[in-house]
């Protein structure tokens, strides 16, 4: 998996979570941030940087 293509992990198992997984992305503060679902655990979460 290429970095480009992971947004980071999954705060709950640490799964690694991709751009497929992404359900919203939005601006908080003036950065970009999402949503996205863990293939793994499957929560709804804010991934964390790698």
């Amino acid at each position: 998996m290429s970095p480009a293509s992971t947004l980071g992990r999954c705060p709950n198992c640490g799964e690694a979570i991709t751009r497929d997984c992404v359900l919203i992305e939005y601006e908080s503060k003036g950065r970009p941030a999402a949503f996205a679902e863990c293939p793994d655990c499957r929560d709804v979460v804010h991934p964390s940087g790698e």
